[in-house]
């Protein structure tokens, strides 16, 4: 004790040296402290600004450019402690991921030659569909009007929403005189048609992959029927089985449950006709696979409830008679319980008066859909599931990392 005191005490100019090294050690652990919680403070900012820039970059879709997403990233980190942060952005058709790191400059710690302490922060997001379930949903990438609705139709997406995966300006069209009410709408390109359509349509979505791509499709071995015709004067009761050159029904056929393979002809359902099934499925393949049902007679057909094809009334096998057009001309007396998919056919919707009110699970998968007339669309889950689920509308963005 009396040596420090004596030092203490000690006026003399090779004590102060002394004391001043002493303390120059302490001095910069005191300032390396201050400078370090700075930086911690930093990194926080840093973190919170990138997280948000992964969340909105996200939910620009995926018609922008790589420098709109970096622009549009950069825009969040304003603040002047992380200005200057060197922002990076990638995308991989799913997840956005956007890293950034920043220097914060030292102050005591800079006697120690530490000028900056280095921060970084990454965060990776996606956008989340967890809105409406897409009732109509087009495939095609880049068509115009790839959902149309037009003339004086009337379309009543009830409970449910319109979806299109065309890039293009007016990937989802309300033309003419007519009128459509959705739950939500969402296309990847543009909405064209009346300003004060409700909800406001979402543009620049992410595409959603064909819920039905995996699939596996029913085989067939040899033909079961040949270019079977049921007359207007006869009733037949059908089983599964494939119906090589196509199956027309113009009289009255009850269905059996099953797989009805139709092969290399089209499935048609002539007006007048009446046909009745429940748990039946159509898939429609080889050269001339299409279908036509129009109303006039009573028609009420309804998919299988569980299996394999839970939920499918009429499904194309992608690879046959790509680019084809389908016909549906509706009416009261008609009841569709189950998807209809067509994903490389056209599908065009003559809805006659209360066509669709009877269907509560009609939802429509197809490369493109067109509506004329009065149609309602519906995708009750409560009364019908599909195997796979629907897609559904976008409503924002989560963080993945």
């Amino acid at each position: 004790m009396k040596l420090l005191s004596s030092f203490i005490h000690d006026t003399s100019a090779s004590s102060a040296v002394v004391f001043s090294v002493a303390l120059l050690p302490i001095t910069v652990a005191a300032g390396g402290a201050v400078d370090l919680t700075r930086a911690y403070t930093t990194q926080t900012l840093l973190q919170t600004q990138t997280d948000s820039a992964a969340l909105k970059v996200a939910l620009m879709g995926p018609l922008v450019t790589s420098d709109q997403r970096l622009a549009a990233a950069r825009s969040l980190f304003a603040d002047g402690r992380t200005s200057a942060a060197d922002v990076a952005v990638t995308w991989d058709g799913l997840t956005t991921t956007v890293t950034a790191s920043a220097q914060t400059p030292t102050t005591l710690l800079n006697v120690a030659g530490m000028k900056s302490i280095p921060t970084k922060a990454k965060a990776s997001a996606e956008t989340v569909r967890s809105g409406p379930v897409a009732c109509i949903l087009a495939l095609n990438p880049t068509a115009n009007d790839a959902i149309l609705i037009a003339g004086s139709a009337s379309l009543v997406a009830e409970g449910c929403a319109l979806y299109s995966n065309s890039s293009s300006p007016s990937a989802i069209s309300v033309q003419g005189s007519a009128v459509v009410q959705a739950l939500g709408f969402c296309s990847v390109g543009g909405f064209s048609g009346p300003a004060n359509t409700t909800p406001m349509p979402l543009t620049g979505c992410s595409s959603v992959t064909d819920p039905f791509a995996n699939l596996q499709r029913p085989s067939s071995s040899g033909c079961s029927y040949n270019n079977l015709q049921v007359q207007p004067s006869q009733t037949k009761s059908l089983t599964p089985g494939t119906f090589c050159g196509g199956l027309t029904i113009k009289g009255t056929a009850t269905l059996d449950p099953g797989v009805y393979i139709v092969k290399d002809g089209p499935l048609s359902i002539a007006s007048q006709a009446n046909v009745s099934g429940t748990g039946v499925t159509f898939l429609l393949t080889g050269s001339g696979a299409s279908f036509s049902i129009s109303a006039g007679g009573a028609i009420s057909l309804t998919a299988p409830s569980s299996g394999t094809y839970s939920g499918m009334l009429i499904m194309q096998d992608k690879a046959s008679n790509v680019g084809a057009g389908d016909t549906l001309n509706g009416g009261g007396n008609m009841t569709l319980t189950g998807a209809i998919y067509l994903p490389t056919q056209t599908l065009t919707i003559n809805g006659g008066s209360g066509f669709g009110q009877t269907s509560t699970f009609m939802p429509i998968i197809a490369d493109q859909v067109k509506f004329a007339g009065s149609t309602t669309a519906r995708a009750d889950l409560q009364t019908m599931r599909t195997s796979q689920p629907l897609a559904q509308v976008q409503n924002g963005a989560r963080l993945t990392q």
